[in-house]
């Protein structure tokens, strides 16, 4: 078998595809320096114009009508994240007691319009106003709780189905009594049964659909625990640990701006000591209350229904795979007393994983872009090794070799593989020395987060080897898929076509299937990146072209175990297949 492998891999140096692809490299190489535009980090540290530690400091210290200072707004963040958290648990019981009360008034004000026996439109317009005032207060309690929710706070979580749908039923109820009445007596009574009228098309419809929504939806509690754990007077609470950290700086900063007080010369040459310890403020206050938003969201997705799920799924900004693994990030920042600048983040296609592009970001793209060539490559290759060779009439010499066909079959898959994962890391060198030139190799250690539950630091050199082993275990797939379709088919060509229409599908299918909630949850090939299971998907941008097209995706149910499980019954089953078949093949 070893010679049959090195037979093969001098039979593709050979040929003049290999250099085909060098060339190519080389394209995309240049192509991505010009057309590479990711969304760089938007830098939140504070600055400052003012020149000297006093004038900086005042700007972190002031209080008033007209500006608050930097930890005035800091500490209203904060305790806007305790409040969401003992909010999220009082509004299990006084927000539906609220809206039922609302329920209430508005049915009261609607049986007494319905009631009214006055002769003038004078009154008729006075109980109308109140039903409307109490249907519009109805509304916008709603309206707030909900929005609450949408922007990641607390309170209310509905179906996007039923909040839409109680939309249209709101709009339709008013309608029907946003009626014009006349002064004139003798018009009263047409225009009461016009009224009477439009009255029972609601009582026909919309009161008991209007209801309905109401009553679907949700009201999500969170344990006593879960609240002392962020909110207690325990030492060990969240935010008594939060508080210590924050008098600490707080203390440093009141310490600087009293020596700058005393000694003019630092009070000229240490702003930027001042600003350091402003953000470190800021930055340690934003892990908790970015713990707090994920840590609720994550709450929320335990206690819906599978159904439910999916549709806050679509309300939310995050999946429940995401916001579990961004609830594991700022859990690990907040435990180790460190923030988001301290760590960069995974690699992705259309989102810098710091606040510049640096070479490891360039070589990740570079590396997506370059890897449909290479599986081309292979998968053109692995139709020819048999179907071609077989129509070519040379597989007859080779088997007349001391070699069995398992032996022939394996050689071509393994000579196939090394030399896919020899341009592989050939491009991974090239594409890491060109980025370093352009870009530079700083950067910070990357913090991931594997399969949604364990915090993991790596170089990001780390990110990329990751990234290489689930390009190969992805190329060994199609390779496999390629070689079964070699040994089954006559025509090299046909098994080329429909090796790469099925890559093609693959490939842009995300694009246009709406995200984790879509069938393509149920699709095995949705579920073959090893790559996306270390966090990259949290930090994917939507608009970003190139992201939609190359970008790591996690759906509903993928986990480690099911992406290796996948990978290997397709490869298991397809050389399985192929053995079989190429033993029968007549040569």
């Amino acid at each position: 078998m070893f010679k049959i492998v090195s037979a093969e891999i001098k039979k593709m140096l050979s040929k003049p595809g290999i250099y085909i692809l060098a060339v190519l490299l080389a394209v995309v190489l240049v192509l991505g320096i010009l057309i590479y535009e990711p969304t760089v980090y938007a830098d939140t540290s504070i600055q400052s114009q003012r020149a000297t530690v006093i004038e900086v400091s005042d700007e972190f210290y002031i209080e008033g009508t007209v500006n608050q200072g930097i930890k005035a707004e800091i500490d209203e963040d904060i305790d806007d994240a305790v409040s969401s958290i003992t909010n999220y648990r009082v509004n299990d019981i006084s927000i539906k007691d609220d809206i039922d009360e609302l329920i209430d008034t508005y049915k009261e004000n609607l049986r007494t319009f319905r009631a009214s026996g006055s002769n003038t439109s004078t009154t008729l317009n006075i109980e109308k106003d109140r039903v409307i005032s109490s249907l519009d207060a109805l509304n916008e309690s709603i309206l707030r709780y909900i929005n609450m929710s949408q922007n990641g706070s607390y309170v209310m979580l509905t179906t996007v189905d039923n909040f839409d749908n109680y939309q249209d039923i709101y709009n339709n109820i008013k309608s029907l009594f946003d009626v014009t009445f006349t002064e004139s007596p003798s018009n009263i009574d047409s225009e009461r049964e016009s009224i009477r009228a439009l009255f029972s098309e609601y009582d026909r419809f919309y009161r008991d659909e209007f209801e309905n929504c109401l009553d679907s939806f949700f009201y999500p509690n969170i344990s006593d625990e879960f609240i002392l754990n962020f909110t207690g007077s325990q030492e060990d609470s969240k935010i008594n640990i939060l508080n210590e950290r924050l008098d600490n700086i707080y203390t440093e900063i009141a310490e600087l701006k009293s020596r700058a007080i005393a000694d003019e010369a630092i009070n000229r040459t240490r702003k930027e000591d001042m600003l350091v310890l402003i953000n470190a403020y800021k930055n340690t206050a934003d892990t908790y209350i970015n713990l707090v938003k994920n840590e609720l969201l994550s709450n929320a997705f335990s206690i819906v229904s599978t159904k439910d799920q999916l549709n806050l799924m679509y309300l939310s900004s995050e999946s429940e795979y995401d916001a579990n693994s961004l609830t594991i990030r700022y859990n690990y920042l907040f435990d180790n007393n460190k923030t988001e600048d301290d760590y960069a983040h995974p690699l992705t296609i259309g989102v810098t994983s710091n606040y510049e592009v640096n070479a490891y970001d360039y070589a990740y793209f570079v590396l997506r872009v370059f890897s449909f060539i290479i599986i081309v490559y292979a998968v053109m290759t692995a139709c020819h090794s048999i179907a071609g060779e077989v129509k070519e009439g040379s597989m007859r010499y080779l088997a007349m070799r001391p070699v069995g066909r398992t032996g022939i079959y394996f050689g071509k898959l393994f000579a196939i593989l090394i030399m896919s994962l020899i341009l592989i890391l050939f491009s991974t060198v090239i594409s890491l020395i060109v980025g370093g030139f352009v870009y530079g190799l700083d950067s910070l250690t990357i913090l991931t987060i594997f399969n949604s539950s364990i915090a993991i630091t790596l170089h990001p050199i780390g990110m990329i080897l990751i990234y290489v082993l689930s390009l190969f275990l992805e190329l060994m797939i199609y390779v496999s898929i390629a070689m079964l379709l070699s040994s089954l088919l006559k025509s090299d060509l046909f098994a080329v076509t429909i090796l790469l229409v099925l890559y093609l599908i693959n490939t842009l299918l995300p694009m246009f299937a709406g995200g984790v909630n879509s069938w393509l949850t149920y699709y095995p090939f949705s579920h073959i990146s090893l790559y996306a299971l270390f966090g990259s998907s949290n930090y994917a941008v939507s608009s970003n072209f190139f992201n939609l097209l190359l970008g790591a995706k996690v759906y509903a149910g993928t986990n480690l175990i099911l992406t290796l499980a996948i990978i290997a019954v397709i490869i298991l089953v397809c050389n399985l297949i192929a053995t079989r078949v190429f033993k029968k093949k007549e040569l």
